[in-house]
């Protein structure tokens, strides 16, 4: 199982993450820039992270410790 961060300082609301998600884990919030992480499970495939010209998402393994200024 795999986590996704977003460092909603880098991202630029462009929403392309939202858009290659294949388990839809990320969504559009109404209240806020970045996308939302629901509880859908990641499998790791970097779609996200991959198509985010802002280097705003890493995905790391579940157990990984999360970098400061991140959020799951």
């Amino acid at each position: 199982m795999f986590s996704i961060l977003i460092d909603e300082e880098k991202c630029n609301c462009c929403g392309l993450c939202v858009c290659v998600c294949p388990n839809e884990i990320l969504v559009k919030r109404s209240d806020a820039c970045s996308p939302m992480v629901t509880d859908g499970e990641c499998f790791g495939c970097e779609n996200c992270m991959v198509i985010c010209e802002a280097g705003a998402i890493r995905i790391i393994e579940e157990g990984e410790d999360a970098p400061n200024g991140t959020k799951t």
